[in-house]
This record gives C-alpha cells, sequence and structure tokens, in this order.
C-alpha cells in the first residue's frame, strides 16, 4: 500500500501545530497533483507459443520418472528428456507371459482329459450298441422255446439297453458342451494375458521421452503446483515441461485481490525484469481469470492472475521463467484534484470532507471520482488551496 511522503507528512503537522484553534486535528491543503490507478503485479515470462513434453500417450497404468533433464537445458531433437522406470514394467511382462504360459499348459492338460474322456463315452456306446444288436438278433418270443419269465427279461434287457445308449447319448453331448466352454473360458483367459503382455511391451518401448524438436527444456508445474522430480509418478499424457519459442515473450502476473479493482483486458501495462530493474517494456493485459484464486498452496490470500503481451522481445534478456513485476494503469496519471481517502467520510451514498473555516471546520459533501488505494479524486464540492481535516475534528458530528 502507498503511503503519504515524508515531505507532506512533515507539512500536516506543521499545519497541525501552527494553529493552536484546530485543538491538535490534523490538516492538508488541497492542490492539484498527478493522480493515477496502477494494479501492482508479479510473475514470470512465458512464451506465447511452447510446444508441451508430455508422457506418451500409448502409456498404460502408473509409472515411475526415474530420469530427468535439468531444468532449462538446451536439447536438440529427438534428445532424451526423460525415462520411465522398466523395472516394474518388465516384472510384470515376465509375471504375464509365465501365466499364459501357464494357461496354456493348462488348456493342453484339460483338452487332454477331455478327449480321454470322450473317448470313453464313445467306447461304452460302441460296447452298449454291440448288445442291444445281440439282443435283437438272439430275442425270442417263442414259448415252445423260452419260459414267459425268459422273455421277459429279454424285453426287459432290450429296454434296459436302450435306455443305456439315450443316456450314453445325453451325456456325450453334455460332456462336449462342457469341454467346450472350459476351453473357450481358457482361450478368453489367455487373451487377457495376452492384452497386458502387448500392454507391457508397449511400455517398455516408449519409456523415454524424447524432444520434438531443438529449444529450451523447461519443467513445467503439476495440478499440485509442483515441478517434476526423480521418483514422481507419471500417467499417460501428462506433461512434465515444455520447449518455448523464446522469440515472443509474455508475462504472466499475479495480483491481489483486494489491489485487482478495475483490472480488464485491454489495459497498459509497464513490465520490469527483476534482473534489470531501470529497463521497462511496454505491454497490454490480453487475459484476466474470472475468480481470485490463491497463488501458493494452502494461503488464505486470493490472487487475480493475468497475462500481458509485451510490445518487445529481446530474446537475450527475456528468458522462460525469468521473474517480473509490473504495474497496470487503470487511470492514467495526470493532474487532478484528489485528497487522502482517510479525509473523506461517508454515510450511506453521501460523501464528506471537513473544511477549515477560520477556527472552525464546516462539513461539506462532495462528489467522488476516481480512487487508488490511498486517495480519491474530489470532482465537485471542493476548492483548491483550502484546507480540510484528515481525521474527525473534536465536536463534529458525522
Amino acid at each position: 500500500m502507498r503511503m503519504i511522503s515524508l515531505s507532506a507528512l512533515c507539512a500536516l503537522l506543521l499545519s497541525a501545530c501552527s494553529d493552536p484553534e484546530s485543538q491538535g486535528t490534523l490538516t492538508i491543503e488541497v492542490k492539484k497533483s498527478d493522480f493515477g490507478i496502477h494494479i501492482p503485479a508479479e510473475g514470470n515470462l512465458e512464451s506465447t507459443e511452447s510446444t508441451l513434453i508430455t508422457a506418451p500417450h500409448s502409456l498404460r497404468g502408473r509409472q515411475s520418472l526415474v530420469w530427468l533433464l535439468p531444468n532449462f537445458s538446451n536439447v536438440k531433437k529427438g534428445d532424451v528428456i526423460a525415462r520411465l522406470d522398466a523395472k516394474r514394467t518388465s516384472f510384470m511382462l515376465k509375471k504375464d507371459k509365465l501365466d499364459n504360459q501357464r494357461s496354456k499348459l493348462d488348456g493342453a492338460m484339460r483338452a487332454s482329459s477331455d478327449e480321454i474322456a470322450r473317448k470313453k463315452l464313445l467306447q461304452d456306446k460302441s460296447v452298449t450298441a454291440t448288445e442291444r444288436k445281440l439282443a435283437d438278433t438272439f430275442f425270442s418270443d417263442d414259448e415252445r422255446v423260452y419260459t414267459k419269465i425268459e422273455i421277459i427279461d429279454q424285453m426287459r434287457n432290450q429296454d434296459y439297453l436302450d435306455a443305456k445308449m439315450d443316456y450314453l447319448d445325453w451325456n456325450t453331448g453334455q460332456h462336449n458342451q462342457k469341454a467346450n466352454a472350459e476351453q473357450a473360458l481358457i482361450t478368453l483367459k489367455q487373451k487377457g494375458i495376452q492384452t497386458k503382455i502387448n500392454r507391457h511391451e508397449t511400455n517398455l518401448a516408449n519409456l523415454e521421452i524424447k524432444a520434438a524438436h531443438d529449444g529450451l527444456f523447461v519443467y513445467k508445474k503439476n495440478w499440485y503446483d509442483e515441478y517434476p522430480a526423480v521418483g514422481d509418478a507419471i500417467f499417460s499424457g501428462q506433461t512434465i515441461g515444455e520447449l518455448p519459442n523464446t522469440s515472443n515473450m509474455q508475462a504472466s502476473l499475479y495480483a491481489l485481490e483486494s489491489e485487482s479493482s478495475g483490472l480488464k483486458v485491454g489495459l497498459k501495462a509497464i513490465v520490469y525484469l527483476d534482473a534489470y530493474p531501470n529497463k521497462p517494456f511496454e505491454g497490454e493485459v490480453i487475459q484476466v481469470d474470472s475468480l481470485a484464486q490463491p497463488k501458493d498452496k494452502g494461503s488464505p490470500v486470493n490472487y487475480f492472475n493475468f497475462t500481458v503481451q509485451l510490445n518487445e522481445t529481446i530474446p537475450e534478456l527475456m528468458k522462460q521463467g525469468r521473474q517480473v513485476n509490473a504495474k497496470v494503469e487503470v487511470l492514467e496519471s495526470k493532474r487532478m484534484l484528489a485528497v487522502p481517502s482517510q479525509s473523506v467520510f461517508q454515510h450511506e451514498d453521501d460523501y464528506w470532507v471537513f473544511v477549515k473555516d477560520g477556527g472552525e471546520f464546516e462539513k461539506r459533501k462532495v462528489t467522488l471520482g476516481a480512487r487508488n488505494l490511498n486517495r480519491t479524486e474530489i470532482t465537485s464540492g471542493l476548492n483548491e488551496s483550502e484546507v480540510i481535516a484528515l481525521t474527525q475534528p473534536a465536536g463534529e458530528q458525522l
């Protein structure tokens, strides 16, 4: 927050002390002076165009970062920027290949067992069919040769063999259905294992992240507002950095929510590099977040993030990530009648100041214009060279 200058403060003290009738009330003479509204901000430089460096989209599952090129490293096209851990993937690949071999052996053993059972059923059917043929061949209902009981026994034997044939036909069909279902289940399991094997082999083929073109490799924060580091979990498509085009830079800035009144697209901004504080760069606000948010994780202080497009880029000075501070001109500085905000009093929609008239103070309504953090423009109700109270005079009612 801006403070009243030392010379102005001395003038206030002299004014208060020089008039015994002011009863110790601090006063100030109203004068026209340069008045403007500027929003202070700080942030860093970034490129307007960048190629994102991401983990391959073909990756599946959680991966671990085991090596990462240092931040702000110059790279050539095809250079390895990061490597992911191959140990876990290699172990899982070996395990799934063993599972696949085991599944194939299980399928072969099950097929062999099913074939043995099927042949036994066919053999039983063949024996039963032979027995049924013999029963038909030697069946006789001649009562001169066989007794009625013997004839009945022969007929019962034929019925039994017919029933047994029906049962064997049914059992053979059930066995074939069960065997086919078991083989289909084993085949499905093998396909699932093969899918995992293919995924692991794809992952092993994509564990190196390479530069798409020449440039400067710069780390990029993740959704936890943290830069990538060895040991981090990496997922498909996750961004770990970027290759910025440093020929055209902009400033990503943060302004306190309490100081951002009037911030909007199109305003003029002056940006200063921390490394070169005496060299201003002009620009224009091209984007403003609609919602203020904490800049640091866990902080209760809210900031508006906004972007300033610079009118000029000097590559040898403007490096990606370089710290900057800026001021945004909400109201251009010009000479006008402005008083300290603490001297303006308010009740509902009425504003007034206490104007010194001889040894007393007169309560006078005023019309306000623009306001910054510590000064307020007076558009009517007050004249230059008049003296006003900085605080409520003793005995005066608000």
